[in-house]
């Protein structure tokens, strides 16, 4: 049989390509192998095989006598971690976390971003599970880490703006000037990554300090989350507005509307102009920001916000949607606290109709919108239509369908 230079060439990648693939299966009692097999059952939920994998893995390392530096003990240690947490093993678990981090650490040096993003784990986990003094140590790393990048940037980009100004006055050394600001471009690429890694970490231990209440030191972490976030990113990305949003939420756990008004204003800017407005995330950040408005005696400016949510909604999504329900039971709210019940009525009736449609005729979701209605209704003399609605909702409590979990409330729909 003639085989043509095409099909023997085809021929001869199919035959390597079985040949890397025999030789990628790891060998039968290697590292690798425990580590496959581990990984295989734990994703199949076969935890008497994982568990036994992961530490003959372990076992492997430390026979085979690996170097204190290599990554695979690393990987060890995160396997058996992960395994002890889903398992609610959690002493098990903080111990492997706390060798997994010591093991990146001989491997990476002490502020590698990976080596951080185990700091950021580790302290989560503390948190999670009642360690608080040791979850302050790490937290304080994390801060005096990301205090030290900060400053180091600044002193960057004074370097390069001092370097761009001699290449400005010596266009003898355009070229040279011209290689070194791409060098400049693809090293602030590289650092713009990490800085957003390190935001991201920032962030997830805030939020759960913000939990604690521990207000000043969240708040110290959501603010470099964000310096970061501004360093590393163009002024208009979206991911600036979660920034913006997670330290105005911190704000408005303490009670401080005032500061958290121009945050909720930025995110909104920059969501407006990102994002089209059928995503959820436009009318939910008008919103903060029109709760804001209102904790701070500025009515006018929220009932303006909710009116232009309204128009907006309706013109781009309709007025049987989520979101017009959610912003005409918000307006007729701030209605009511004004006194103002003949213009909150048709707004809750819609709301009513809208969260019916949602949820269903039963669902307790409609038990505060019909209380809310009800009263409405009576401050307008309408008693008759009054007393339907307290009939409508006294029949949803009562109804065991009530109780449902699933259940949203009457503001989120």
């Amino acid at each position: 049989m003639h085989i043509c230079h095409k099909q023997l060439l085809l021929l001869t990648t199919c035959i390597c390509l079985i040949q890397g693939a025999a030789a990628a299966e790891p060998r039968a009692g290697t590292f690798e192998y425990f580590r496959d097999s581990g990984e295989k059952a734990f994703g199949q939920n076969n935890y008497g095989l994982a568990e036994k994998s992961f530490l003959s893995a372990l076992k492997v390392a430390d026979t085979d006598g690996f170097p204190a530096n290599d990554p695979r003990w690393a990987i060890a240690y995160k396997n058996l971690a992960a395994f002890y947490d889903v398992r609610s093993q959690f002493p098990k678990s903080e111990y492997y976390l706390e060798r997994e981090l010591r093991a990146k650490e001989k491997t990476l040096g002490s502020e590698n971003p990976q080596v951080l993003t185990s700091v950021g784990k580790l302290c989560r986990f503390y948190l999670a599970h009642d360690g608080q003094v040791k979850a302050d140590r790490l937290s304080t790393l994390l801060v005096s880490y990301a205090e030290r990048v900060l400053k180091d940037e600044q002193n960057l980009d004074t370097h390069f703006a001092e370097i761009d100004k001699f290449f400005a006055a010596h266009k003898e050394y355009a070229e040279s000037g011209q290689k070194l600001k791409s060098a400049e471009e693809s090293a602030s690429k590289v650092r713009a990554d990490d800085h957003l890694e390190l935001a991201n970490n920032l962030d997830s231990v805030a939020a759960l300090y913000k939990d604690r209440k521990q207000y000043p030191l969240a708040e110290q972490m959501y603010k470099l989350g964000l310096a970061l976030r501004e360093k590393a990113l163009s002024p208009g990305h979206l991911a600036l507005a979660f920034g913006y949003e997670n330290l105005g939420n911190l704000y408005i756990a303490e009670g401080k509307s005032d500061l958290a008004q121009p945050l909720f204003r930025q995110a909104l800017e920059v969501t407006s102009k990102t994002l089209d407005f059928k995503r959820p995330e436009v009318y939910a950040r008008m919103d903060s920001l029109a709760r804001t408005y209102i904790s701070t005696g500025q009515t006018s400016q929220a009932e303006s916000l909710y009116k232009r949510a309204l128009t907006l909604i309706k013109d781009n999504c309709g007025t049987h949607t989520k979101d017009y329900g959610s912003a005409s039971h918000a307006l007729a709210s701030l209605y009511i606290k004004q006194g103002h019940f003949s213009e909150a009525e048709p707004l809750l009736k819609t709301a009513v109709n809208i969260s019916e449609s949602i949820n269903g005729a039963q669902s307790a979701s409609l038990v505060p919108l019909l209380d809310a209605y009800a009263d409405t209704l009576e401050k307008t003399s309408k008693n008759s239509e009054a007393s339907k609605m307290r009939h409508r909702a006294n029949s949803i409590r009562g109804n065991a369908n009530a109780c449902d979990t699933t259940a949203q409330s009457a503001t989120s729909f």
